[in-house]
């Protein structure tokens, strides 16, 4: 079984994902990456900060190794990743079960202190409004066969 890694940043992301508001290529590469998550809840997950993760190797706005979205951005997602290993109280580097680390996420960031770490993300309202995908929930809480 293959380790996906993950910004921890974007651990957050994941459980609210329901693929608006992103461009094509982002979009199906984040559904593939929540299906195989949902599909398969124990697949190990290697969390990682300021490199490039499963989700970043999509984005339009990277290339050269970085966020190249526009310099604040770029600094502000390197900070992302810090807070979100701390308020998440995981070390960088560190191995979790899919299920256990989003489960995490999901417990630690609801609506109202996902305010603490995403306040200047592009996808907030998005995320604020959606809330967190249930059956993203339920699939990743099922008992393995």
């Amino acid at each position: 079984m293959k380790t996906i890694k993950i910004r921890a940043h974007h651990l957050l992301c994941i459980p609210r994902f329901y693929s608006g508001g992103y461009n094509k290529t982002f979009s199906d590469n984040m559904k593939n990456i929540v299906m195989q998550i949902r599909k398969n809840p124990d697949v190990k997950i290697k969390v990682i900060s300021g490199k490039s993760d499963v989700l970043c190797d999509k984005c339009p706005h990277w290339y050269n190794k970085k966020c190249n979205q526009s310099p604040e951005v770029s600094k502000w997602v390197l900070l992302e990743d810090k807070r979100a290993l701390g308020y998440l109280k995981l070390k960088e580097n560190s191995i979790h079960k899919g299920r256990d680390v989003f489960n995490r996420s999901m417990e630690k960031f609801g609506s109202t202190n996902i305010l603490s770490v995403c306040k200047n993300c592009i996808f907030l309202d998005n995320c604020l409004k959606v809330g967190i995908n249930n059956s993203f929930r339920k699939d990743i809480n099922k008992k393995s066969k």
